[in-house]
């Protein structure tokens, strides 16, 4: 889907896909989406903050990963093989090979079993690592100072992004209602939602993002 903008209104919880061409009249997709507080907050990991207005442009969708998060060190998806009798867990390196996740990562069977239960009542070892805090896929956006829709120059990539969560993905597997949590900054969608947007080609690196400030209200006039 090409000539299309994606706008985040985090006072209203709302993310729409307008299309370009029509001078932002009329939205083709309209989403619930939850953004950081419009405070900032006091976590001692990392503070909570509000998600930064801005016009952006996305510049990556990937599988992400960070050590800020202990369940986020592992990449969505990672293959997982339960060593029960050397009270480990070992998962599948980009290579092939296998390693422990107790000696690289330092989070142990135990703790994998109990997030397992927490998030789908079953106290056991997964094949694949279903745990991080991102979900299977991050969409990052940066300020394309060049307006060339493309990551270069001294662009980075901003520390706020589009993605889902491990409880969300969890709920959405189990059939669960549920609402969007509040992000340390991020944007919170639905899992349904993000396959629904990267299946009609709007996310996508090049779409241009606009963070809305906390006042403005999405227009209701712009419903589809």
């Amino acid at each position: 889907m090409s000539d299309v903008e994606i706008h985040f209104y985090p006072g209203s919880k709302k993310m729409a896909v307008f299309s370009a061409r029509s001078g932002v009249r009329a939205a083709l997709f309209v989403i619930p989406a939850v953004g950081g507080p419009p405070t900032a907050g006091t976590d001692p990991r990392m503070a909570e903050e509000p998600t930064t207005a801005g016009r952006y442009v996305i510049g990556k969708i990937h599988a992400y990963r960070t050590p800020t998060w202990q369940f986020s060190q592992i990449t969505w998806g990672t293959k997982l093989r339960d060593m029960r009798d050397k009270n480990d867990v070992w998962f599948q390196q980009r290579n092939g090979v296998w390693a422990s996740v107790k000696a690289n990562y330092k989070i142990t069977r135990d703790e994998i079993m109990q997030e397992a239960y927490r998030l789908y009542g079953r106290l056991q070892v997964p094949n694949a690592w279903v745990f991080n805090d991102f979900g299977p896929l991050a969409i990052q956006y940066f300020v394309d100072q060049n307006n060339n829709r493309k990551l270069d120059g001294r662009e980075k990539l901003s520390g706020q992004m589009i993605h889902t969560t491990s409880d969300d993905e969890a709920a959405t597997k189990l059939g669960n209602d549920f609402e969007l949590s509040e992000s340390h900054g991020c944007v919170h969608i639905r899992p349904d939602d993000r396959v629904r947007l990267m299946s009609a080609g709007v996310f996508k690196v090049g779409v241009p993002f606009i963070v809305h400030s906390y006042s403005d209200v999405f227009p209701a006039t712009a419903a589809p």
